[in-house]
């Protein structure tokens, strides 16, 4: 989610790439994840619809892999302010390598079709990306890194495997990141950790990270944007239990349901 919360099959191995860390045994086969969703009208939170984040095994160019899709819907009373129908699936190696990824949103009267197809050879990562827009018209792009290119799912993914004991408050961490036609350099900012009220009202200690853009305020200096600010659970799992999303029209939550 771009707001809540991105043709080529591999030939080579899809495991052990020197430019995307590796990281075995977070993803867990069957995973689902159910999120209440609650805008914020008129500094009155509101339910507006619902979510859920699933992750199940499967194959991809006939290896094993991961697939996490994230779902986002928005109910009648919601669509009157701000309608989403939100679909965002990313697919992974078991060590959160990233593979594929596709996006079809409809937000207000925004809608966006994005996908994108990450390579790998000779120590670059190769990420391939079709945008879809609304008058029909399609433009592919073509971007090369020696890190490791992420979506905006996969490196939610991949950011469950810190070990934030050895972060410091205000840690910066950058990572190239697709956005439909353009790879950009997104940060992940390391906030600390906080006591998180469920919708059940019991208290979870959570780590807590931003994802924040570069972006050119109304005097064309760059400045930090923050995207979603996310709270894992402070234990093994790492479970996203809370999102902080940044839309068009204000701000929305996503909410774990217990």
């Amino acid at each position: 989610m771009k707001r809540i919360l991105t043709l080529i099959l591999l030939a080579l191995s899809l495991h052990g790439h020197a430019q995307c860390p590796a990281v075995e045994g977070l993803l867990t086969d069957g995973e689902e994840v159910r999120y209440e969703l609650f805008f914020n009208w008129k500094f009155i939170w509101i339910k507006a619809g619902d979510a859920t984040l699933t992750t199940r095994r499967t194959t991809y160019a006939g290896a094993p892999a991961y697939e996490s899709t994230l779902l986002a819907s928005t109910n009648p009373r919601a669509d009157l302010i701000f309608r989403l129908r939100d679909t965002i699936r990313t697919v992974v190696t078991p060590e959160i390598v990233p593979l594929y990824f596709v996006k079809r949103c409809d937000e207000g009267k925004e809608m966006i079709y994005d996908r994108a197809w990450f390579d790998y050879g000779d120590g670059v990562c190769t990420a391939r990306q079709v945008k879809v827009y609304g008058d029909g018209r399609v433009r592919e792009t073509t971007h090369d890194d020696s890190r490791c290119i992420y979506d905006m799912v996969s490196l939610l993914l991949y950011s469950r495997s810190f070990d934030t004991d050895s972060l410091i408050v205000g840690d910066r961490m950058q990572y190239p990141m697709v956005t439909g036609v353009k790879v950009e350099e997104q940060q992940l900012v390391y906030l600390g950790k906080e006591e998180v009220e469920t919708l059940s009202g019991e208290s979870c200690r959570c780590q807590v990270f931003s994802l924040v853009q570069k972006r050119r305020n109304k005097r064309g200096h760059l400045v930090d944007s923050e995207v979603v600010r996310f709270y894992a659970t402070d234990d093994e799992r790492h479970l996203p239990i809370q999102l902080d999303l940044i839309l068009k029209f204000g701000a929305a939550k996503a909410k774990i349901v217990m």
